[in-house]
């Protein structure tokens, strides 16, 4: 999308929640930034070496945008809002750009960027975006990958409107928690210190057996299995991610 359509989207979400001017302008001009300063992407080559390249912005990676939402949600729950609105500004750029399709080699790319900054973003797609937000890295996570690129500019303009709403709204939700979720996570939490034990017992084990057996084998195949049962755990995982959205120490 042209600069024009990133920060008349910025603005629409503003004026719906009637934004301080200084809040508004650091949410537009964030809405910018990835086109003037891009976000760096590490990516591996042949034989592992790493190199960085600049994200993509019509086919950005989901952890582009994650992370730039978590930096608006970690600046918020700090109470530095600015900072929170600039980075929520170019996660945004990412799911704009990403609802406009490129065409065939680019070729009608341009012009139908063109037919999407004559639009104004439809009013209905930001309260529709708002209305259905959660307040949830997940939600976050689903909105993003939903978003697919649009043929019809009037299509594009109101995908990357709603979707900008949507997650807009579940990022800048007040940090409560309801008494379900808390007992819910401190269930997992306990669950992951038994999870803990069990691993060491059979680290433990594994290094006495051998030990006994004379089988180096056995000591690595224990390590192994001890490194699954904590990393085999999406339940906690995600409660953790939640509570960390939430604020929840």
């Amino acid at each position: 999308m042209k600069w024009k359509s990133h920060r008349a989207i910025a603005r629409a979400i503003s004026q719906e929640l009637r934004l301080p001017y200084d809040l508004e302008r650091a949410l537009s001009d964030g809405s910018v930034e990835p086109d003037k300063r891009p976000d760096p992407l590490l990516r591996l080559g042949k034989h592992g070496k790493g190199y960085v390249v600049r994200a993509p912005h019509h086919h950005p990676h989901t952890g582009t945008v994650m992370g730039l939402a978590w930096m608006a949600r970690r600046a918020y729950l700090q109470g530095n809002y600015y900072w929170a609105m600039r980075s929520m500004g170019r996660a945004l750029h990412y799911v704009q750009d990403k609802s406009v399709h490129t065409g065939f080699m680019f070729l009608s790319h341009d012009s139908r960027e063109e037919a999407i900054a004559r639009m104004d973003p439809p009013l209905e797609a930001v309260v529709r975006g708002m209305d259905m937000a959660v307040s949830s890295p997940d939600f976050v996570r689903k909105c993003v990958i939903k978003v697919r690129p649009r043929r019809n500019a009037k299509d594009a303009m109101y995908e990357a409107t709603l979707y900008s709403s949507a997650i807009f709204a579940s990022v800048f939700t007040s940090p409560e928690t309801t008494e379900r979720f808390l007992v819910d996570y401190r269930r997992a939490v306990r669950r992951r210190r038994l999870r803990w034990l069990s691993a060491a017992g059979m680290i433990a084990l594994s290094v006495l057996a051998a030990i006994m057996f004379d089988n180096f084998i056995m000591m690595i195949l224990g390590t192994v299995m001890a490194a699954a049962i904590l990393a085999i755990d999406p339940h906690y995982h995600r409660l953790k991610g939640e509570a960390e959205w939430f604020g929840v120490r």
